[in-house]
């Protein structure tokens, strides 16, 4: 890309809202700025990212609805781009669960907004085409948040799930 495209590429869109049953006293705008700034290191251009941010039975309700899977999730992706077009920018429709984000921040000692960002970042590379259906797509999408988290200075989030012994329970 030369010097002249980087300095017209466009400020990607990014916004969190507060869906039913999220406290809306989150810090919403804060997590879009934080989120904006990781998008620097992704491995696609990403032109938007829309996120709402539910408590767990709206996102048991839409697991059901769009997964037909019963029970809460911590993310679910929906690009919202033309994924045949390679070079079409991403485009993102999320729902991030705060209760399960809250749960999984206790259980590891850091703050919801930290694991929400994650959420996030997971979500965000589903819609890049990273997949975790397999052992291997699951090692590498988890790779590829930890880089983009340490790159931006918030150092390995899943190595540490992993090395903790916590879970991964995210179907996105």
């Amino acid at each position: 890309m030369s010097h002249a495209e980087v300095e017209h590429t466009p400020q990607p869109e990014v916004a969190f809202h507060a869906g039913d049953g999220c406290d809306p006293s989150l810090a919403r705008a804060e997590l879009a700025r934080t989120f904006t700034a990781l998008l620097a290191h992704f491995p696609s251009r990403v032109a938007r990212v829309d996120v709402l941010l539910v408590g767990d039975a709206a996102m048991d309700a839409a697991h059901q609805r769009f997964m037909q899977i019963a029970g809460t999730t911590d993310v679910m992706s929906f690009p919202a781009h033309d994924e045949s077009d390679p070079a079409a920018p991403v485009e993102a429709d999320l729902y991030v669960c705060v209760d399960v984000a809250r749960r999984e921040a206790a259980a590891r000692g850091h703050s919801i907004e930290r694991e929400i960002l994650l959420y996030a970042v997971h979500g965000t590379l589903h819609a890049c085409g990273y997949r975790d259906d397999t052992e291997a797509a699951a090692a590498a999408i988890h790779a590829e948040e930890d880089r983009i988290l340490s790159a931006s200075g918030f150092g390995s989030v899943y190595a540490r799930r992993v090395a903790d012994g916590a879970s991964d329970t995210s179907d996105a």
